[in-house]
């Protein structure tokens, strides 16, 4: 441009009143696009040459270089700077992970470089971390804070979690993600302490996650409001993974540990117990030095409890005054700890022994002991003593210490049980020892190679062994080789003998033979299930002289005893029909006095009833003109109770000779006492006796009725019996019935239930069989055997004798030769069964 005057719209008049009006811009182009331009001027109104718009284009194409020059330098170094963060980091992160790897066992140094390295890189001034123990959480390391402010956190050791504090460490552990304040100084209600004492304006807390449970936090803090990148964040981060991995590994390392020590200690308290068999001095020992050493105990004691006091059978660590006490022993009051044990807790866990209100707990207090624990040792339930464990400061016992305590409690009543066993085993050995060379027989056990390994002093008597022979401990086959060249089995081949006798160990056999002496011995040859075999010689002259004594005088005896046994059979025979016949002539004189005595007035009603019959025809006949003038009306009224009272005679007439039957029968069965026999009808002898008995019991109870099944055999050939007696037989089992059967209606529940009594008859041939069931309460199978014994009663005491079916057993077996059997299940039935034979 010429002129710039010569162009209104151009922007900068300002440099044509400044004297510049000819204009020349040459633009900066990269890639095609403007990026600048390069003006020059003058103050001549005259045109650049093309020679100097190329100079000026050239002009900028170099300054396009330049820049893009300058641009590049700037990415470089920007991507340097980049580089050079990256390499810090990853330093950082092989800085902590090698520190990681040098320090397996030890977690400080691990928290501690991760405070320095993220104050270091993060630009913060100060960095604690915080770790979590159990519920508590306690200050784990830090870095740059003031001196006080970490001795305050220290100070308070272990400290609950408060989730309505503001502070950022509280806040990181209960959202379980990073917290970013930029200034705390706005946050209302942040602790001044926090502000004033720890100079923390920006903070960052970050938690640290295993499993998504929050295990501990690294706080980092800035003295100025700048709030951390998110690059820093991200970096705190990876260092919480790593504090996270390394407080993992070390756990598990320590657990490893502690289980292999724990193992190992197991291990050596196993070996002192078998090194030490009996002796439980080293065992108690062992456990007390293990458990000094992995449960951090100071003072401890294995206490033995007798049922009233604890004494000490060893201690560990505690002064001469309070073992000696210990070993007197003592009776633990009602306040004292080890009380609980008695009481039957697994152990008592105490976290100050000067808090405790008794003598012996303040004794302990007194001595230095504040932590106490005592582990029960039980064995079935039976407290045989305790583990004490004490510390010096107060600091409780963890879980695991106590699991590993009871650990070693059932160690030591393993070791006192095995003790206990060892002991009784010795004993026993010595018991069986003396009975060994006291037994009457010689004995001689052979191993499992078949050697001799022990004698008594009877063998080598009964055998007459010299002494050089046993010395040599001989082998079955020298052994009877020996027996065989000394004519121990008479003229055998020597060699033969050997060989049957060895094949023989493993098989169970005895022998008797002569010795040369004349003496009989008895050889008794016993495996062992696990080898080898135990060998009874038994010195048998004697016995075998008396047997031959005994069988002589028994031969003798015997010939004797079969004439008294026949004599003696006779008279037990005699005296049961004695008896028998004693019985049926008390009950028989008994039921005739009964009949005769009901007969009287039984005939003079039939009598007068007949009589009434005549006489009221007679007075028929006689009024019969009146009544034949009376109405028609008045004529039947009197014809109809002419008519009732004619019925009413004619039924007492028949009940009267109904019970004139009864009775009749009644005083036959008393004539029965003398045990005549005749042939009869079975089914009518039952039948008849069904009946006496069913009028019997309706006659005591009115409401009383049951149905009757009969089920006779037809055909029956009379049989020649004693009527009477089979007749009571009969009315004791249909009585019983009744009562069953009743019995049942009146507790059951079922409305439907019907009493009921099945009579079955049947001809076996030589025999006849009468069966009686009922479907009452039946009878306990414990108590079945007893049913025939007399006074023997299954009814409620009054209701019964226990004579009816004594009497009924005598009847069948002892007068008639027969069997009465019972057949009965609870709830549902009881079936009599009895079969009386015909007579030869």
């Amino acid at each position: 441009m010429s002129h710039m005057t010569a162009d209104p719209e151009y922007p900068h008049l300002r440099l044509a009143q400044a004297g510049f009006h000819t204009v020349l811009s040459v633009p900066m182009l990269r890639d095609g696009n403007p990026i600048g331009t390069i003006t020059v001027t003058r103050r001549e109104i005259e045109l650049f040459s093309d020679k100097q718009i190329d100079l000026l284009r050239t002009f900028a194409d170099q300054a396009v270089i330049a820049i893009e020059n300058v641009r590049l330098f700037n990415e470089l170094n920007e991507r340097t700077g980049d580089l050079q963060e990256s390499l810090e980091y990853q330093t950082a992160t092989s800085d902590v992970l090698k520190v990681i790897s040098q320090s397996t066992f030890d977690l400080q140094p691990v928290l501690d470089t991760v405070c320095e390295t993220a104050a270091r890189l993060c630009g913060a001034e100060m960095v604690l971390s915080y770790r979590r123990e159990g519920e508590l959480w306690r200050l784990a390391a830090s870095f740059g804070f003031p001196p006080e402010y970490v001795a305050h956190w220290q100070k308070l050791g272990a400290v609950p979690y408060d989730p309505e504090s503001p502070l950022v460490g509280w806040r990181c552990i209960s959202e379980a993600h990073p917290v970013h304040i930029h200034d705390v100084a706005a946050v209302p209600g942040y602790p001044e302490a926090t502000i004033r004492q720890g100079k923390a304006r920006t903070v960052l807390g970050v938690p640290l996650l295993r499993e998504g449970e929050v295990i501990g936090n690294i706080v980092l803090a800035r003295q100025r409001v700048e709030p951390f990148t998110d690059g820093q964040i991200e970096l705190v981060r990876t260092f919480t993974d790593q504090a996270v991995i390394a407080i993992e590994n070390t756990r598990l390392l320590t657990e490893l540990r502690e289980s292999l020590e724990q193992q190992q200690a197991i291990a050596e308290v196993l070996q002192v117990t078998n090194a030490s068999p009996g002796d439980l001095t080293p065992v108690f020992e062992t456990i007390l030095e293990k458990a000094h050493s992995l449960c951090g105990v100071a003072h401890g004691s294995l206490l033995l409890y007798d049922g009233e006091n604890f004494r000490a059978a060893a201690v560990r660590g505690m002064s001469e005054a309070l073992a000696d006490r210990l070993r007197q022993g003592y009776s633990p009051g009602p306040n004292m700890p080890s009380r609980r044990l008695v009481e039957g807790d697994r152990v008592a866990h105490v976290a100050d022994l000067a808090e405790i209100d008794d003598p012996m707990a303040r004794a302990n207090a007194e001595m230095g002991i504040r932590t106490g624990l005592w582990v029960a040792l039980r064995q079935d339930g039976a407290l045989l003593g305790a583990i004490a464990a004490g510390r010096r400061e107060v600091r409780p016992f963890s879980d695991k210490q106590i699991a590993l305590l009871e650990n070693f409690a059932a160690q030591a009543v393993i070791a006192m049980e095995n003790a206990r066993l060892l002991g009784e085993i010795r004993q026993r050995q010595a018991e069986l020892r003396v009975t060994f060379e006291n037994m009457g027989d010689g004995v001689a056990m052979f191993d499992a190679e078949l050697r001799l390994a022990a004698w008594n002093m009877n063998f080598q008597r009964i055998l007459d062994l010299p002494e050089e022979l046993l010395a040599e401990r001989p082998d079955v086959p020298d052994f009877v080789r020996y027996l065989a060249t000394h004519g121990e089995y008479g003229a055998v081949d020597v060699e033969a003998e050997v060989r049957r006798l060895s094949e023989a160990v493993g098989t169970r056999w005895s022998a008797e033979r002569t010795r040369p002496d004349g003496r009989v011995i008895e050889v008794r040859n016993n495996p062992v299930p696990g080898g080898g075999m135990v060998l009874i010689y038994a010195d048998i002259t004697e016995r075998k002289r008396a047997e031959a004594e005994i069988r002589a005088a028994r031969d003798a005896a015997e010939a004797a005893s079969r004439t008294i046994e026949a004599a003696y059979q006779e008279l037990k025979a005699a005296q049961a029909r004695l008896i028998q016949a004693e019985k049926m002539a008390s009950l028989g004189q008994l039921t005739a006095g009964i009949a005769h005595e009901i007969k009287n007035p039984l005939n003079f009603v039939n009598n007068f009833a007949g009589l009434s019959v005549e006489l009221l025809d007679e007075l028929k006949e006689t009024a019969r003109p009146a009544i034949a003038g009376l109405a028609e009306d008045e004529r039947a009224d009197i014809d109809e109770i002419v008519g009732m009272l004619t019925g009413n005679l004619q039924k007492i007439a028949e009940h009267g000779r109904r019970a004139d039957g009864i009775v009749k029968s009644m005083l036959e069965h008393s004539r029965g006492a003398s045990g005549e026999r005749r042939e009869v009808d079975l089914n009518n002898l039952v039948e008849e006796a069904f009946n006496l008995a069913y009028h019997g019991a309706r006659a005591q109870d009115q409401n009383f009725n049951i149905t009757l099944e009969r089920d006779f055999g037809q055909g029956i050939i009379p049989i020649e019996l004693v009527p009477q007696d089979i007749t009571r037989v009969c009315l004791n089992l249909f009585g019983n019935g009744f009562y069953a059967a009743t019995k049942r209606r009146q507790a059951g529940s079922n409305p439907k239930f019907a009493p009921t009594l099945k009579l079955a008859t049947r001809d076996l041939g030589d025999a006849v069989e009468i069966r009686v069931r009922d479907n009452g309460t039946g009878i306990a199978p414990e108590i079945k055997d007893k049913l025939f014994q007399p006074f023997f009663t299954t009814k409620p005491t009054g209701e019964g004798t226990g004579l009816g079916l004594s009497i009924s057993w005598d009847i069948v077996t002892q007068e008639h030769a027969g069997t009465i059997a019972v057949d009965s299940r609870l709830g549902e039935f009881t079936e009599f069964t009895i079969r009386l034979p015909r007579p030869r």
